[in-house]
């Protein structure tokens, strides 16, 4: 055998022993160092290495392979999507992306190849203290991915009760603390800055009005809780400084609401009857005075609160009703001797009588040509009788003494003219 033939049948046997496959039976051609190609006899399943060339396979158009002028449009577009792209973390930036970092760390300036940014439910670190992605101001991050927190201006319930962020303040009346807790105010039940009182109701009728001042009188409590029904009220008269309070009873019908009434009753063992000067001294006792009625109406609702058992009498009496609480009105001559001069007794009509406080008084429009008479003490007050309608009767002066005297009569405020 040749050397030529000894080498061919060694490099045959070589590949019979690193393949499962066997050269031809005829022996590998002459000149092939190693075949390539392992062919069995019919029926035996030749296999193929894969190809594993890197060109791309041909591209076909409608017609057939490449360079065929089919209509299909095979040129490939440049990848415009913004956001993360498949490349996103490689380090390079690229088209769609604002930044590329090179890794997955979402806590730093750039998040899934993105510029980082409040909301984008990625806390930057050292940046932003959260971020929750929402917009929702009132939870525990607030829109400025802030942690929220007490002086912030939002308030985060339920453990804050108001925040007026940097106006906090722990001495403010009506203002927040800078523990967000509210701080002195109208409706704590306690007394204090404007405040006269404190009763943590809206019950007009105990004295205590919305804002928390106390009522001084009915016509207060009228303007300022307009809806107040006429009874009775607890006012702290403004000439006692607010010392004393006094329970009244209020109209809060005649003449647009507001007259104030309260009943003195001096009839106890050793007392004797009052006359004005008395009555008056008596009335400011309560931080009031002695009634002066202002007009038809204002007559008829004195009559009718005094003709009911409607509120107890002070000044130790008890009697709760009668006629005779009218028998004495703030009402005197302006000098010695004066006159109605045959007119009506009221201050239109009859400028020589005068109310206590110099403003309108109303008795009656009817004239009695015989009273007020010249004859009376000066500083007195007449004796009034009604008639069972409210309406006046009769009124009579006394020429000596302190006039006309009773145990019983009525105060009032008088800011109602």
């Amino acid at each position: 055998m040749s050397r030529t033939v000894l080498l061919v049948s060694t490099l045959c046997a070589a590949t019979i022993a690193a393949s499962s496959f066997g050269c031809h039976v005829a022996g590998c051609a002459e000149g092939d160092l190693v075949c390539a190609q392992q062919t069995t006899d019919p029926g035996t399943a030749t296999t193929e290495e894969p190809d594993t060339t890197d060109d791309p396979p041909p591209t076909t158009g409608s017609t057939g392979p490449t360079g065929d002028t089919g209509d299909t449009d095979t040129t490939e577009q440049p990848d415009t999507t913004i956001g993360p792209g498949p490349n996103c973390g490689n380090g390079e930036l690229e088209v769609g992306e604002a930044c590329d970092d090179g890794n997955l760390d979402n806590s730093d300036a750039c998040v899934d190849c993105a510029v980082a940014s409040c909301g984008d439910g990625f806390t930057q670190f050292g940046v932003e203290g959260c971020d929750d992605g929402n917009s929702d101001e009132t939870d525990d991050c607030t829109n400025a991915c802030a942690l929220a927190a007490c002086g912030d201006g939002v308030l985060h319930a339920p453990e804050e009760k108001c925040d007026d962020g940097p106006d906090n303040s722990d001495t403010a009346y009506d203002g927040c603390t800078t523990k967000c807790q509210l701080g002195p105010r109208c409706g704590d039940g306690k007394v204090d800055g404007p405040e006269t009182c404190d009763d943590q109701n809206s019950d007009a009728t105990d004295g205590c009005l919305g804002g928390c001042v106390e009522a001084t009188s009915c016509l207060q409590i009228h303007d300022l809780a307009p809806d107040s029904p006429s009874g009775i009220h607890r006012i702290w008269p403004a000439a006692l400084s607010g010392d004393i309070d006094v329970s009244v009873w209020c109209d809060m019908d005649s003449d647009g609401g507001g007259y104030t009434f309260l009943k003195i009753d001096t009839q106890v063992m050793g007392e004797s009857d009052k006359g004005a000067v008395a009555a008056e001294m008596l009335c400011q006792a309560f931080g009031m005075r002695l009634l002066v009625t202002r007009s038809e109406a204002h007559v008829l609702s004195a009559y009718s609160f005094a003709t009911q058992d409607n509120l107890l009498p002070l000044g130790g009496g008890t009697k709760g009703s009668g006629v005779d609480y009218l028998a004495i009105l703030g009402i005197y001559p302006a000098m010695p001797g004066a006159t109605c001069e045959g007119a009506a007794l009221n201050s239109v009509d009859c400028p020589g009588w005068r109310a206590s406080d110099d403003h309108a008084f109303w008795v009656t429009d009817q004239p009695d040509a015989d009273e007020p008479s010249n004859e009376h003490c000066a500083g007195c007050s007449m004796l009034y009788k009604w008639n069972m309608d409210g309406t006046s009767k009769s009124y009579t002066t006394f020429p000596a003494g302190e006039g006309a005297g009773t145990f019983r009569f009525l105060c009032d405020i008088g800011d109602k003219y």
